[in-house]
């Protein structure tokens, strides 16, 4: 759903000049985004974009979660990352791809901004601030996979449901004051074996242990890491 309060668009442009993203940005791009972006919401379980589609647009998350995976040969879904308020999305591909590798979908209620993306790729290339802050962005989420990806190759399932959960604290996870975790976010335990590679009865066996092991709370969807270690199986 299109926003049409056109009064929220100032606000949220004003928010982009705080993030990495679009801070960079003089004022004559600044408001060339301004008079391009469209204020969108998405209720949750909604395909923002498909994998193989036109990739037409750049995204800025205002409010809530996604999760982005692609399609394996046999049909299965094989995730990728997930991301938070305040994140944009895609970087893979900028500048090359024309079509989307993956498929974005709202974990939540969603309020994000869409910007063209030949636009983006415009300020991006007249902005070398904002082209480092964009391959600093990049480096991260390759990085993130691959320790992801590495991780994931084990035959312990109570250590893929591990890695599953701590992976999710480290993407869209808040500091607590405690020295914890808490995603913040409802996550079902069919979800967390889609992330883990594990059967949903494997997982909340595991899910289970952990809590038994005083490593993990989970109460109501809500999970919240209690140890800092994320080798502690």
């Amino acid at each position: 759903m299109i926003m049409k309060d056109k009064s929220a668009y100032q606000r949220y442009a004003d928010n982009l000049r705080t993030h990495p993203e679009f801070g960079p940005l003089d004022d004559a791009d600044i408001q060339k985004v301004i008079s391009a972006i469209k204020i969108k919401t998405y209720h949750r379980g909604q395909i923002l974009f498909d994998q193989g589609d036109s990739r037409d647009n750049f995204y800025y998350l205002i409010d809530g979660v996604v999760k982005s995976f692609h399609w394996d040969e046999d049909g299965e879904e094989q995730l990728y990352l997930y991301v938070r308020q305040n994140k944009a999305f895609p970087y893979i591909g900028l500048f090359d791809d024309a079509n989307y590798a993956y498929t974005v979908e709202s974990m939540t209620e969603v309020k994000l901004a869409e910007i063209p993306m030949n636009l983006y790729e415009e300020v991006l290339r007249s902005t070398p601030e904002l082209m480092v802050n964009a391959i600093r962005e990049m480096s991260r989420i390759i990085n993130m996979a691959e320790t992801q990806l590495q991780k994931m190759v084990t035959t312990s399932a109570k250590c893929r449901v591990w890695n599953a959960i701590w992976f999710l604290g480290q993407q869209i996870g808040d500091d607590q004051e405690d020295g914890s975790i808490l995603v913040p976010y409802p996550m079902t335990l069919g979800e967390l074996s889609k992330v883990s590679g594990t059967t949903r009865e494997t997982t909340s066996a595991m899910v289970q242990q952990l809590v038994k092991e005083n490593k993990v709370r989970y109460n109501r969807k809500y999970f919240k890491i209690l140890v800092r270690d994320e080798t502690s199986t």
